[in-house]
């Protein structure tokens, strides 16, 4: 995976649209449609515009790469994150449920 498709799956993974990107990063919606459909490269404002609003990714979009204990992380890691954090409350849920049903 080259850094242009590290770029789109992590917009992918948020969930956000090319007039929204412009909104937050001041780069043209048309170059991130563009880069989306794969008709120009990756250019250094694009990845400097990801790295500013979204800092925790800038090492594995440059090298594919993560360090989780240093906050690098990948979409795959922030996605486990939020599963895990749901499974957490809802197990918390259920704590609290026994222990409601217990007394």
């Amino acid at each position: 995976m080259d850094i242009k498709e590290r770029l789109n799956k992590l917009i992918e993974a948020k969930g956000i649209k090319p007039k929204e990107l412009e909104e937050k990063t001041g780069v043209d919606r048309m170059k991130w449609a563009n880069l989306k459909r794969g008709t120009i490269r990756a250019q250094q404002e694009h990845i400097e515009a990801i790295i500013k609003i979204w800092p925790e990714y800038a090492y594995w979009i440059a090298t594919g790469l993560t360090i989780p204990e240093a906050g690098q992380i990948n979409p795959e890691i922030e996605e486990a994150r939020t599963k895990l954090k749901k499974l957490d409350n809802r197990m918390e849920g259920c704590r609290t449920l026994e222990r409601i049903v217990i007394k």
